[in-house]
């Protein structure tokens, strides 16, 4: 378990050591945003093939509204619920049953309008989760780390 914001960013830093900066700058830029929008939630990071990190607020990743993935050469953001959030702009990417992402390969893409509309669509369909589920009365940061 992590502590503060700043304690999980070093724990991410870590994690993605053998990224490249701008690849790394642009995964915690989209985490920034995410958190902003989000508040007080629940945060489960893995290590496998990619670094992601799913943002819940019932701490149940599969109860989660929005991810994180960050690979070798780019980062996705994904949309646990994607197919029903509202997307004029047609940013929202994929062909599964309810997951949809958008590839990041800017800081200026999380910046964009519709991105951080997105986000927030995704933030109100977590609460509403969370609602029906059961909300954390205190948010977990959980590392899962790979297996040596």
């Amino acid at each position: 378990m992590a502590g503060s914001k700043a304690q999980t960013e070093l724990i991410l830093r870590d994690l993605m050591h053998d990224r490249k900066e701008d690849v790394v700058k642009i995964a915690l830029a989209a985490r920034k945003a995410v958190l902003k929008a989000a508040g007080k939630c629940s945060e489960i990071i893995y290590e496998t093939y990619c670094i992601s990190n799913a943002f819940t607020f019932t701490g149940k990743q599969g109860q989660g509204f929005i991810h994180i993935a960050t690979y070798a050469g780019h980062v996705n953001l994904g949309f646990d619920r994607g197919t029903e959030l509202d997307d004029p702009d047609e940013k929202l990417k994929g062909t599964g049953k309810l997951i949809r992402h958008i590839r990041l390969e800017s800081i200026a893409d999380v910046k964009d309008e519709s991105v951080l509309e997105l986000i927030e669509q995704a933030v109100s369909q977590g609460h509403r989760l969370a609602e029906q589920k059961g909300v954390l009365d205190e948010p977990i940061v959980l590392v899962k780390r790979r297996e040596k």
